[in-house]
């Protein structure tokens, strides 16, 4: 048990300090709730939509932030375990995406669907808990892991995104080239293997993230990246009065 400690311990400090939901408290300084509007995550392009660029840039420097100093933390206390430094990786993704955080904060409406079974326990913990996508924190994570891997993927992210403007298509492309690189990097001794499998993992569950967002592509629905919502205040006020 004790040789296991600090893998279990590195994925939980990833998780709590990926947790820490950015998006929403940037938002409370618009006094705006973003989880109310828009796609109801926390991350940066729905603070975008709903309280402009500043909010973005104060978002994306937070979540990026954050998933690199959980892995930091990580590589202080055990600096020799690489392995586990990836697990912190992995945590913060999820920390971010499924954050107990807000689900403490979250006040779901008395009307809403209630299923007292345990999956149904669990899937309502899920709903209320959701963060952001994880593109940011992974990102951060993997800076603190493997810097050129960012180095690399992050100008194809940009062009992409300038070319289609929509954040979901430069996601997904980010997360399909990362793994890829980082399989080539650990076949040829760069890194751990344990980098490639928990990036991939990442992709994976970035995918799944964002299927709303696919199904929105192919009904031509998805807003374009930098579209801002209706008055999110004044539908925070009406919703509060």
């Amino acid at each position: 048990m004790a040789d296991l400690f600090p893998f279990i311990a590195s994925l939980l400090i990833g998780y709590v300090v990926g947790a820490f939901p950015t998006g929403f408290f940037v938002g409370k300084l618009w006094n705006v709730d973003v989880r109310r509007h828009g796609s109801g995550r926390t991350g940066g392009t729905n603070v975008l939509r709903s309280v402009g660029w500043v909010g973005f840039f104060l978002t994306g420097f937070g979540d990026i932030a954050k998933g690199a100093v959980g892995v930091l933390l990580c590589q202080l206390l055990f600096p020799k375990l690489y392995d586990a430094h990836a697990l912190a990786a992995l945590g913060a993704m999820l920390g971010h995406n499924y954050s107990l955080w807000i689900a403490m904060l979250a006040k779901p409406g008395p009307s809403a669907p209630h299923d007292p079974s345990p999956g149904g326990r669990i899937r309502r913990l899920a709903q209320i808990s959701r963060g952001g996508a994880g593109v940011g924190t992974t990102g951060g994570a993997f800076l603190a892991l493997f810097p050129p891997i960012v180095l690399i993927v992050i100008p194809v992210f940009v062009v992409i995104l300038l070319v289609v403007r929509y954040a979901s298509v430069a996601s997904l492309a980010l997360f399909t080239l990362g793994p890829l690189l980082m399989i080539y990097f650990a076949a040829n001794g760069f890194v751990p293997w344990s980098y490639a499998w928990v990036l991939g993992i990442c992709g994976v569950v970035v995918y799944l993230v964002h299927i709303p967002n696919i199904q929105r592509l192919r009904a031509g629905t998805e807003k374009r990246f930098g579209e801002r919502l209706r008055d999110p205040r004044a539908r925070d006020a009406q919703s509060k009065g």
